[in-house]
């Protein structure tokens, strides 16, 4: 892949808001599964904030998701207009 920094490039939709979401997602899983893991050990202990830091972890999930969707649809108005206009 090219490293050039040209406008075309510029108005390209950006990958990252989804790539994070992506990893939280993949954050969420371990943990939800690692909670129950601890808790099915039978030993007592139980995992801090189980189910909270998995929820909070999938409503971020959701926030990068729309707002990356959001971000992109207005870099795309922006890049039609430009095309427009040459």
């Amino acid at each position: 892949m090219a490293s050039g920094h040209d406008e075309e490039n510029e108005l390209l939709p950006v990958t990252w808001p989804f790539r994070a979401a992506g990893t939280v997602m993949i954050f969420a899983t371990i943990w939800f599964c690692l909670g129950w893991m601890i808790q099915g050990q039978d030993n007592g202990h139980t995992l801090a904030g189980h189910m909270t830091v998995f929820w909070i972890a999938i409503y971020a999930t959701i926030v990068l998701v729309v707002a990356g969707g959001i971000y992109n649809f207005y870099r795309e108005r922006k890049r039609r207009r430009l095309l427009e206009l040459q």
